[in-house]
């Protein structure tokens, strides 16, 4: 399902969490607790059980006497790195669903581009030439958005064989 996207934004200077996708409501449990910069920037969540959460709702770390002070440091770096979401096979072009992966899309290296409370998105890390496509997820993004590839995924097979 391909899906129009407004400008998804984190800071709150630019609308932060009144953006939403496609008209969707926030999905953010109401227990977690929004946690701010002291410049009043949007930097994650400390969920109920003391777990300090990313913009996407991904755990930043196990729970730690002070998260609060933890995503106030390195909440927003957290999110600039190499992610695994799985995304249909070959090149995207246009803003893909992808809440509800079918069974033939493969878990690919992917970059964060925006997130707020209600989504994020994100495109391949290494985009081939022409693929200008998107893929939406819901916030929080559970088990959509991994932090180290999965086992089935090529590139774990790859280096198992010892190949780069």
């Amino acid at each position: 399902m391909i899906v129009q996207v407004a400008y998804i934004a984190t800071s709150k200077s630019r609308g932060g969490s009144s953006a939403s996708l496609a008209g969707s409501p926030p999905v953010i449990p109401t227990d977690w607790t929004p946690v701010h910069r002291a410049d009043g920037e949007l930097v994650g969540w400390l969920a109920a059980d003391g777990r300090p959460r990313l913009l996407t709702g991904a755990p930043l770390a196990a729970p730690v006497d002070d998260g609060i002070a933890q995503l106030r440091a390195c909440g927003l770096a957290a999110l600039d790195r190499r992610w695994w979401a799985r995304l249909p096979g070959g090149p995207m072009t246009a803003v893909v669903d992808a809440e509800n992966p079918d069974e033939d899309w493969t878990w690919q290296p992917v970059v964060l581009v925006e997130s707020s409370p209600t989504g994020c998105t994100v495109r391949p890390e290494w985009p081939a030439p022409g693929e200008t496509g998107r893929a939406l997820l819901p916030v929080p993004v559970g088990d959509l958005l991994l932090a180290e590839p999965p086992p089935e995924s090529p590139a774990d097979v790859a280096s198992e064989d010892g190949a780069a």
